[in-house]
């Protein structure tokens, strides 16, 4: 019972201490927007982005691994390493068709996770495979690509 009285009292304690009738002394709302939008990506940082940055490398299958992930433009980024394969193998376009298939099914499910990654980056998710640090494709999936199954 102590320790939920304790709890209550350091609650209240924050409450009180966020209340504050002082104005803001920015002139303008300009800098408002910058310091909530910098405080959203940090938000999207905490939740989203810095998770799944301490896990990597994290091998997708015996061909690719994801190496970083990184949001720009209100887009989720992956970047994967793949190995065992040619660069002319990944050009393919039966490759590539491959490879945009399973991340359309995937970003266009019906699961929750999916559902919050599109709410945190609502422009949609590029993929970009690497073979030897070198860039090699890019699939870019937005949302209204579910929309032409």
């Amino acid at each position: 019972m102590t320790n939920f009285k304790i709890i209550a009292l350091l609650l209240m304690c924050c409450l009180l201490i966020n209340c504050d009738n002082k104005k803001n002394d920015s002139p303008s709302n300009e800098n408002n927007n910058t310091s909530s939008s910098s405080k959203e990506n940090s938000t999207v940082d905490d939740l989203v982005i810095n998770p799944v940055k301490k896990k990597l490398p994290i091998f997708v299958d015996a061909l690719t691994t994801l190496v970083d992930i990184y949001k720009k433009d209100n887009v989720i980024n992956y970047k994967y390493e793949v190995k065992n394969i040619s660069k002319y193998a990944l050009l393919l376009p039966t490759t590539q068709d491959t490879i945009r298939d399973k991340l359309l099914k995937t970003y266009c499910s019906d699961n929750d996770e999916v559902k919050q990654l599109k709410h945190f980056f609502p422009n949609g998710a590029n993929y970009h495979y690497y073979i030897d640090e070198q860039e090699i494709i890019i699939v870019e999936i937005q949302p209204d690509d579910c929309d032409e199954d």
